[in-house]
Parts: structure tokens; sequence; C-alpha cells
């Protein structure tokens, strides 16, 4: 299970003969409200990315993370760092271009953050196209949608809530500060544009739906329900990415179609309109 970074560039050489997939943690740099540190979408991401090289051995490569993306609608709260979507395109088609100098030319990014979503889906494209590379990408709250939805307790939830806060719990606990658990002030905004029931598209901010930066009740956070989410979200995560990189043993644990790059409108919502947070 090599990772690049510990690798030297003949060791690179060597790993990229049996490699057939190249796994891309991506997450963001962002506010999760008043309980959970700033690197928990990239934090996840990487976590989840583990996983999946640590089952596929050497037939793949882990990359180092890319932890900055697309937060400008948290630039209200202290402590985002965001890329313009221009930049986050350039820095996915540059790591792309360089890989099919020498390495796999199937790539899976492993994105810990709803935001990155749609820029994700052209920079698919835009890689088939220019660069002969397949490059998907996977998300743990769209894959495990389905579960997340049977056990969401608020009306409205999607970032450093309940949901976000019990998967921090079961894979990375050093986020969560847990004599920090609030539930803050949420604020009725523009109809249809608060998560999970997305039905418009419209640029909102999140200050524009809550005083301290998280949705939802993030006191109702339970690590066992975490873990249900996480090893719901692994177990489809490896399938997937044993079967885009030509493994496929039979491990089947969702279909094609659950697990492509389908449109969301937050970072745990199974609805059919755009990533928003």
């Amino acid at each position: 299970m090599p990772w690049l970074e510990e690798l030297t560039w003949q060791d690179a050489r060597v790993a990229a003969e049996e490699a057939q997939l190249a796994v891309w943690p991506v997450g963001a740099t962002e506010q999760h409200g008043p309980h959970l540190r700033v690197a928990t979408d990239a934090a996840v991401a990487e976590a989840f990315a583990a996983r999946i090289v640590t089952d596929l051995g050497p037939a793949a490569i882990g990359l180092p993370p890319l932890r900055i993306g697309l937060s400008e609608h948290h630039l209200a709260f202290a402590g985002t760092l965001t890329l313009r979507p221009a930049s986050f395109l350039a820095v996915v088609a540059d790591v792309v271009e360089s890989l099919a100098a020498w390495g796999p030319r199937r790539v899976l990014v492993v994105n810990g953050h709803g935001g990155n979503i749609d820029a994700l889906r052209i920079a698919s494209r835009t890689a088939a196209r220019d660069q002969g590379v397949e490059l998907a990408s996977v998300m743990w709250a769209q894959i495990a949608a389905d579960v997340i939805a049977e056990h969401a307790r608020s009306p409205s939830y999607g970032h450093a809530c309940e949901i976000e806060t019990s998967v921090a719990m079961a894979l990375v606990p050093e986020l969560v500060l847990g004599d920090r658990l609030v539930r803050g002030e949420r604020y009725e905004t523009v109809e249809g544009t608060m998560p999970p029931r997305t039905t418009v598209d419209r640029s909102t901010a999140t200050d524009e739906w809550t005083a301290d930066g998280a949705l939802g009740d993030p006191t109702l956070a339970d690590r066992a329900l975490g873990e249900t989410i996480r090893d719901v979200a692994e177990a489809r995560m490896v399938a997937f990415a044993r079967r885009f990189a030509g493994l496929d043993d039979g491990r089947d644990e969702t279909s094609d179609d659950e697990v492509s790059t389908r449109a969301v409108t937050n970072e745990q919502a199974p609805s059919r309109r755009r990533a928003e947070r």
C-alpha cells in the first residue's frame, strides 16, 4: 500500500508498474462550528482514502492530500481558506497530467467536502477529454446518503451537524471538541435554499443559515451512528475502487448508479440538486 510521498523516484517507478489506481484525498480547510476543527473535511477524506489504499494494496498508490478546496461560502467565519474554482480545477488538471507522465491513468478522488463536488465533475470530464485519464470521485455523504437520511434527526442538516460530527467521532475523534457541542441559532433563509431539501440553485453563504457555523444539532451526535455511516461508506467506496481499478472480485456492496457522482445539495443529503456545502 504505497504512499507516494514516502517513496523515492525509483520506488515510485516500480510501484507504478503494478498500481492500477491513484487514490487522492481532497478536502477543505474551513470552519466547522465551535466543536469541529477546521481540518475536518481534509482529515475525513484522508482517513477514508487510507482505508481504500490499504484494501487495494500494491494495486493503488496514495497521493498527497489536497487540503484546500472550494469554501468561499464559509469566509464569514475565521479559519476558512479557499481556492477559486478556476484555481481548484487547474490544480486537479495539473496533478492528473503529472500522473499521466509516469503513473496510473485512473485516479480516484476521495472527497471530503460537498463544496468540491460540482468542480470535480467538471474535472472528470476535462481529464477524459484532454488527457485520456479516467478520474472519478466518491464522497462519504453521497455514497451513504440512504443510511444518513434514515438517521438524521434535524429538519436541516449538512455541515458540522449531528451527522458529520458523528462520522468525525468514529473516524477521526481528535477532530471533535466535545465540551463545545452546542445547538446554536439557526436562521430561516430564502425558500428553497436550506439543506438538505434544496430545490433552487442560489449562491448562499453559510452565515445566512447559522450564527455559529454549524447546521442541525451537533449535541445529538453519536459515535455509534458515526460508525454505522463510516462502515457503509467505506465498504461501498472500496467496492467501487476495486471495480474502477479492474480488480472486481465479487465484493459488490452497491451498484454503479449508487456510486456515481450524482448531484447533492450538501454533505449529507440525497438530493438531485447541486452541492452547496
